[in-house]
């Protein structure tokens, strides 16, 4: 009806109606009662059954089991690798032993023992221990450490400053190591405990108390000695003048070197025997008495205990320059 009322309120908006062309039945305009079965049920069923039932499930899974766990595992486990190559094999090894003998050098307290090493041999040397020592395949051939170091009387102090040249040597190079206690499981940290192993063998007067290079404080001691005593001759006019020409640091240098020596220190003397070095000098028994007597003012400045009898630690020092005094005094009686 609604569709029927919308047509009218459109005619009567359009103005006059044009003649109808519609019949009397089908004239729209025409108000009548029209039937209309308004029951739509045109019974659309028609059971098209629009299941096509394709099945679609191909079954494609796409799970195609690749497994890319390709196992890259990056943790690079040091435990497959030598100590040598954990330390940097052959260049590593190279640096810090390099580094470590010029901490050596540069070391007053222990440099002295060095004096007439062959310093090429001695980083070979140093380079292999260390390879064959930590699984690096060389071949060590020089001594034992026991017989490399039985006569140079070293003492517990040094040994740690050559400990300390080397922690100095890892420091520069940035090798990291468990400072103090060298347990934290480092490659450095098990250098530095084979090196510790060696001390055994290495130190032959511990306590410094055997032999008496070291009862007389070692090389530093016997250098202030030396230093002193060409002071006190050099101020003396009785025989300061038997100098005048000298060379005093190389006397002083032969000096130290003789009194290590003779003391038990591991020195080499390098000079001339008595007799060829005072051969034609004209010394008197005074000017020896002379010299003797400055030594003791020397001492006696530094503090240093004498007695000429032996039961003091220089006293074999003394008793031995005493004992040369037929060697240089003219004429020389016990030269040949």
């Amino acid at each position: 009806m609604r569709f029927a009322l919308s047509l009218l309120v459109l005619a009567a908006c359009t103005g006059t109606a044009e003649e109808s062309k519609y019949s009397e039945e089908t004239d729209p305009t025409i108000d009548r009662d029209v039937e209309v079965d308004t029951d739509t049920d045109t019974d659309t069923d028609t059971d098209t059954d629009s299941d096509t039932d394709t099945d679609t499930d191909t079954d494609t899974d796409t799970d195609t089991d690749t497994d890319t766990d390709t196992d890259t595992d990056t943790d690079t486990d040091t435990g497959s690798l030598s100590l040598y190559d954990q330390l940097g094999g052959a260049v590593g090894v190279s640096a810090v032993v390099s580094e470590f003998i010029a901490n050596v050098a540069a070391d007053s307290n222990v440099n002295w023992m060095f004096a007439d090493t062959d310093i090429v041999n001695l980083q070979m040397m140093l380079e292999n221990q260390i390879c064959e020592a930590t699984g690096g395949g060389c071949t060590y051939t020089g001594g034992s450490m026991l017989d490399v170091h039985a006569d140079m009387a070293i003492t517990d102090a040094q040994f740690m400053f050559v400990v300390s040249d080397l922690l100095a040597a890892l420091d520069t190079l940035g090798v990291p190591y468990t400072a103090s206690t060298f347990d934290g499981g480092l490659p450095a940290d098990q250098l530095i405990g084979a090196l510790a192993a060696m001390q055994t063998d290495i130190v032959t007067d511990a306590a410094g108390d055997t032999v008496a290079f070291n009862q007389l404080g070692g090389r530093a001691a016997v250098e202030a000695v030396v230093d002193e005593f060409i002071a006190v001759v050099g101020a003396d006019s009785r025989i300061n003048g038997f100098f005048a020409t000298s060379d005093l640091d190389a006397l002083n240098g032969l000096l130290v070197e003789q009194i290590c020596e003779a003391t038990g220190g591991y020195c080499t003397y390098s000079g001339r025997s008595m007799c060829e070095t005072h051969d034609g000098m004209g010394v008197s028994e005074s000017d020896f008495d002379a010299l003797v007597g400055d030594l003791l003012a020397a001492l006696d400045t530094l503090g240093v205990p004498y007695a000429l009898d032996g039961s003091a630690v220089i006293d074999p020092l003394l008793l031995a320059l005493v004992g040369m005094e037929g060697e240089i005094v003219d004429p020389q009686v016990d030269c040949p």
